[in-house]
């Protein structure tokens, strides 16, 4: 099933498939922690499906159908990008290699085995590298009958216009907040209402915070505080440099735009870190401005260049002792 702020999205698209028009490219937008992969895996087993329900989803029950759950389709091919194969680093650079997406090519230009649909998923295509994606252009362009590429993508924008252009777009915006209040609620979320604003209203990147990644918050709370309680912040890089170097690079942005608001707004400025609100307030009675400034720009920079193998020891030395001398 879908999650229920994707009901429209799905209407759409199965009124298409019931027409006949739907689009040999499709590219799924949108923030992520909205559920893009998800819908693409049920809308791919929709299609396959033997016997589909009155909502056209999949009953998880034919042949098909368990074959997708198994991985073992052979008309559903999905790719999602890897680390390089010597790559010994505990946070590598993933990206999609050309060689996968030709063995893709090949499969997708061969007889269906089931006489139906020929689907590719494609997640986080962004992280395609040019020649990779150029590659993909032929496919768009000459697709075969009964044959879906799925492309999802929480950065459209690095994607070549080639590709976009190519592909119809369907966004997938955060859900109200009363809808994704309630539906953390039915999985247990314990204080979903700031798990949400952490996530900045995304759903699924709020219930995988509170479930996978409370530990690692909490050490990035402690090395933050480390200052205010008489205790040196660089001790805690090593462990830093241990976790998702994207997901701590967020979260310190949090802190210090949050730094921002109270700086230019006042002590009333709403906060993505409710929970630290007093220690923000206290840092920001002695924070220099420019020095805050100074130090988004350069988690922002090192943010953008997410593709590029860092020291991570080094990056999370450097962030802390500008994070202490704000």
């Amino acid at each position: 099933m879908i999650y229920p702020w994707q009901n429209r999205q799905w209407q759409q698209l199965q009124q298409q498939r019931r027409q006949r028009r739907l689009a040999h490219g499709l590219l799924f937008t949108g923030p992520a922690g909205t559920g893009k992969k998800h819908f693409a895996h049920v809308l791919a087993q929709g299609l396959l499906c033997e016997q589909p329900d009155a909502s056209d989803f999949g009953c998880r029950l034919c042949d098909a159908c368990k074959l997708i759950a198994a991985g073992t389709h052979p008309d559903v091919h999905v790719l999602k990008p890897t680390p390089p194969p010597t790559s010994t680093s505990s946070n590598p650079v993933l990206t999609i290699k050309i060689d996968a997406l030709r063995a893709m090519y090949r499969a997708l230009s061969e007889t269906s085995q089931f006489g139906g649909y020929r689907v590719a998923v494609i997640e986080d295509a962004d992280r395609m590298p040019t020649q990779a994606a150029n590659s993909l252009l032929k496919t768009l362009e000459e697709p075969g009958d009964d044959t879906l590429l799925i492309l999802v993508s929480s950065h459209p924008h690095r994607l070549p216009v080639t590709i976009r252009s190519r592909c119809q777009q369907i966004r997938f915006n955060l859900p109200d907040t009363a809808q994704a209040l309630a539906w953390l609620g039915q999985h247990g979320i314990d204080d979903a209402q700031s798990a949400l604003k952490r996530a900045h209203g995304a759903p699924l990147l709020a219930k995988d915070h509170a479930a996978s990644h409370a530990q690692a918050r909490d050490l990035m709370v402690q090395a933050l505080n480390a200052g205010s309680r008489g205790q040196a912040s660089i001790p805690y890089a090593n462990k830093l440099a241990q976790l998702p170097k994207d997901l701590l690079l967020v979260w310190l942005l949090d802190w210090v735009s949050d730094l921002v608001r109270l700086l230019t707004v006042g002590n009333d400025a709403e906060l993505v870190n409710e929970d630290q609100r007093k220690v923000l307030q206290a840092r920001a009675q002695k924070a220099d401005i420019g020095r805050v400034f100074s130090l988004h720009d350069q988690i922002c920079a090192l943010i953008k260049a997410e593709g590029i193998a860092l020291n991570l020891q080094l990056l999370w030395e450097n962030l802390l002792i500008s994070w202490d001398n704000v």
